[in-house]
């Protein structure tokens, strides 16, 4: 059920463009920081994939006739809060975690079609990201 104050589409796609940006970011940094391959590996997929995301949004609300946020999240402040690689990479995954329970939230209001499937993409790509950085850590 909507309820007041309830997003509309652009801001939705907005608060996520502004959330895969910080990713952007955060991924960049990290894989600069990481050495052990196999993570840096996995990192760089995920930057790469942050990076199409932020396509697809912006395309997206081009598609609404809208003007995509040129803002980031805050989430990179958060992470260069952060003093060891562990915690950065914990908090990632938490980000992650956000992202793709944003989208379920919100599936119910977003359009059948193209948009529909790139959101749900999105979704399932974040999870994909939580569960392999879980593994990889335990």
């Amino acid at each position: 059920m909507i309820g007041i104050g309830a997003p509309t589409l652009l801001d939705f796609y907005n608060m996520l463009l502004e959330a895969e940006r910080a990713g952007v970011l955060v991924l960049d940094e990290l894989v600069r920081q990481v050495e052990d391959y196999q993570l840096k590996t996995l990192l760089k997929k995920f930057l790469r994939d942050e990076g199409v995301n932020c396509r697809i949004l912006m395309t997206l609300i081009h598609d609404l006739g809208a003007k995509p946020t040129n803002k980031t999240g805050a989430f990179v402040d958060k992470v260069h809060a952060l003093n060891n690689l562990e915690d950065k990479v914990q908090l990632l995954i938490r980000g992650q975690e956000w992202v793709a329970r944003k989208i379920r939230e919100f599936h119910y209001q977003l359009p059948a079609g193209s948009s529909y499937f790139f959101l749900k993409a999105i979704e399932l790509q974040h999870e994909e990201n939580v569960d392999t950085l879980k593994k990889y850590f335990n």
